[in-house]
């Protein structure tokens, strides 16, 4: 679809002007990514023919970029921005119960235990510093709300209205849009990450692409 290969163009400049430390680029070719996955998802009919909770989700998100382009002092306002649009993708995962089986469980048991270390790591780092350690809170809602996307991503896997294919893509994506959250909140709120800023942005516009392509593939949009 086109308006992939334009979300791809507009990426890759992205990640140059990141690494380049180009904030002006930034300004445009950030917002213009996720517009373009937004657009890619809209002409698709992925709103009428998926859950419209992920075009909300990418709306969120798009709202969430912009604000983290801005000053520090809005960095909350990305955080809010981000976690609504993780419990939309929850939501838009989740239409009915997810599966209750041996498998499903484990996996369960498992992403529930990666998140708890993940916590575990920053909560050490944010409570060293007295004006991070308020954020405790918000991080804990934050990282317990991108666990449970990526675990209802995975779980597609069970569904039977969901292609093996496709439930790998939301899979793999959410993975890596949790790998981006995790890494952005090191990098950002306890010590800078080294190449962290090319980690975040590649891996989350990766992942924002492979779970929304998951979901068109679901329905057989794409």
């Amino acid at each position: 679809m086109i308006w992939f290969v334009v979300m791809a163009v507009f990426a890759a400049i992205d990640w140059w002007a990141v690494s380049r430390e180009r904030l002006r680029v930034r300004y445009w070719a950030k917002p213009g990514a996720l517009l373009a996955l937004i657009l890619a998802f809209t002409t698709a009919g992925g709103w009428h023919r998926t859950s419209p909770w992920f075009g909300v989700g990418l709306i969120f998100s798009l709202l969430g970029d912009i604000a983290l382009l801005l000053p520090r002092r809005y960095f909350l306002f990305g955080l809010l921005a981000f976690l609504l649009a993780h419990i939309a993708y929850i939501i838009g995962f989740n239409p009915t119960p997810p599966p209750v089986r041996a498998e499903t469980l484990a996996l369960t048991a498992v992403l529930g235990a990666v998140t708890a270390l993940g916590f575990r790591q920053l909560s050490r780092g944010l409570s060293r510093r007295p004006e991070t350690t308020l954020l405790l809170p918000a991080v804990m809602v934050y990282t317990l709300a991108i666990g449970m996307m990526t675990l209802s991503a995975w779980l597609t896997l069970w569904r039977p209205n969901w292609p093996p294919t496709a439930a790998l893509m939301a899979g793999v994506g959410a993975t890596l849009f949790f790998i981006s959250d995790w890494t952005l909140a090191n990098h950002r709120l306890i010590a800078p990450v080294k190449h962290g800023g090319i980690v975040v942005i590649v891996t989350y516009h990766i992942g924002q692409a492979l779970l929304i392509a998951g979901v068109l593939h679901q329905a057989g949009l794409l």
